[in-house]
């Protein structure tokens, strides 16, 4: 018999399952909170999020960026732009695809959003010292390269 076959780690060790659900719960987190506070649904928060980050940007790009369907982005942007959180302007490097940005209304509120993710980081890192969050975040940073490295393929 294999001998890696037969020395698994617990589940309670697997790190992906750990990962996964804290991603999970600070998501919910966050959509309530720009459900309640803003009117915005799971997916126009991500795009607003991510556009805050990455405009001028085009929706194939957003979905990209957002690992969500294309119909559900477009869906979303038409939403957004409906209520003038988000332009669109035919793109000058392709002028088959539009870009996407925040207007003035759509900074406000990502800047409102971005306020409210730094209060629910407090929250979540409130007791740790600053050496321990500096840890945290240099481990999470190295799980992310190696978690990159594997979905691309190496295993180093």
């Amino acid at each position: 018999m294999n001998a890696a076959r037969t020395s698994f780690p617990s589940a309670g060790d697997l790190v992906a399952p750990h990962v996964n659900t804290l991603s999970k719960y600070l998501t919910r987190a966050a959509v309530q909170d720009a459900r309640s506070r803003f009117g915005l649904g799971q997916v126009e928060w991500q795009v607003l999020t991510l556009l805050g980050v990455f405009q001028p940007i085009s929706i194939r790009e957003l979905t990209f960026h957002a690992l969500l369907d294309p119909a559900q982005v477009s869906r979303a942007v038409s939403a957004l732009a409906e209520r003038g959180f988000v332009s669109r302007r035919q793109s000058a490097r392709d002028r088959r695809e539009a870009e996407i940005t925040l207007t003035a209304n759509g900074l406000s509120l990502h800047a409102d959003l971005t306020i409210a993710a730094i209060e629910r980081n407090k929250i979540l890192l409130e007791g740790f010292s600053g050496d321990e969050i500096r840890a945290l975040i240099g481990t999470l940073d190295l799980l992310l390269e190696r978690a990159k490295g594997l979905s691309e393929g190496n295993s180093t």
